[in-house]
């Protein structure tokens, strides 16, 4: 039986999975929940709050899940305990990623879709059976070992941020593309994805907008005349963005019965398709190629996300339980 009041904390970049953690986690007896939409606000929060469970997503801009259960384990957080039960989940994470979260004694992780269900029982368990975890010392020589690199993977944001993302081959290169990413920091964003707009996936929304965020760094950097490095750095990330939306989008197919939705959504991707390997063997020295291209993009772009296969939702979606 809990007796004590528990604080809980839930971290998830996109909106509607961080509010569905949230309600699901203040309903389990005893519990008082925080969330946060990013790894920053996460961090605020074990630092100022006495947290007695974390629930994260991997993938989320830096801090990541993954960087936040490390400095957890470390002993980094003044207020927040060194080994309390953590629970992760992704919808797609990659093998390595598992791999390291493991390495820092984790006490769950949990694929998504995730069920109040489910959750609910893995809150209870765990704050009722405590887990030994090694020493403070083991995971900071763990950390020292990686090399603690903290690095910021793409994510739903406002797609206004400093572009260039290559680590600084010199001192002279490191400035000159600082300078570059404020150059476009201001600039309007050249794919938007609409306000309060959805597919009915949350899975498939989050990978269209990191797929906008991508396409737009990399329009930026192109437009703005930036360095090489940092054109085919953003090229390279805007088709992996394209990759991975194919991959989830295919994914969730084979699980879901919405035969009119998918019907149309394939036809969009199947478009899509020549215009990614298109960006991907471009010679990005031929200007007015490139710039065709990305009208295409762009023309893609408004005409997917349009009725029937996005809805603007003025109202809160409920998280699928099934």
């Amino acid at each position: 039986m809990l007796t004590k009041n528990i604080h809980i904390l839930v971290v998830d970049d996109v909106i509607l999975m961080c509010d569905f953690l949230y309600g699901v986690a203040n309903k389990v007896t005893s519990c008082r929940a925080f969330k946060a939409l990013d790894g920053k606000t996460a961090a605020e929060f074990l630092e100022n709050e006495s947290i007695d469970l974390l629930i994260t997503d991997i993938e989320m801009r830096a801090p990541s899940g993954l960087d936040l259960v490390q400095r957890v384990r470390a002993g980094m957080f003044s207020n927040t305990a060194y080994d309390i039960p953590i629970i992760m989940f992704s919808g797609n994470a990659y093998r390595d990623v598992i791999e390291q979260s493991i390495k820092f004694d984790i006490n769950d992780f949990l694929a998504k879709p995730i069920t109040s269900a489910q959750l609910t029982k893995k809150i209870q368990h765990h704050l009722q059976h405590h887990k030994t975890v090694k020493p403070v010392a083991h995971y900071k020589q763990l950390m020292a070992d990686a090399g603690a690199v903290t690095t910021e993977p793409p994510a739903d944001r406002g797609f206004s941020v400093a572009i260039v993302r290559e680590l600084p081959q010199s001192k002279s290169e490191d400035a000159e593309q600082s300078d570059a990413g404020s150059k476009t920091a201001d600039k309007k964003d050249f794919l938007v994805w609409p306000e309060g707009a959805t597919t009915g996936y949350f899975q498939l929304d989050r990978r269209l907008r990191n797929f906008a965020f991508n396409v737009s760094c990399f329009h930026n950097v192109f437009v703005d005349n930036c360095k090489a490095v940092a054109i085919e750095s953003e090229r390279k990330r805007a088709c992996e963005a394209a990759d991975y939306l194919f991959h989830i989008a295919k994914n969730i197919k084979n699980k879901e019965q919405r035969r009119d939705f998918w019907l149309l959504f394939n036809q969009r991707l199947e478009k899509l398709k020549p215009h990614i390997l298109e960006l991907n063997n471009i010679n990005i020295k031929h200007h007015s190629q490139v710039l065709v291209l990305l009208k295409r993009l762009s023309y893609w772009w408004m005409q997917t996300c349009n009725r029937p296969i996005i809805q603007i939702t003025e109202n809160e979606v409920e998280v699928d339980d099934d």
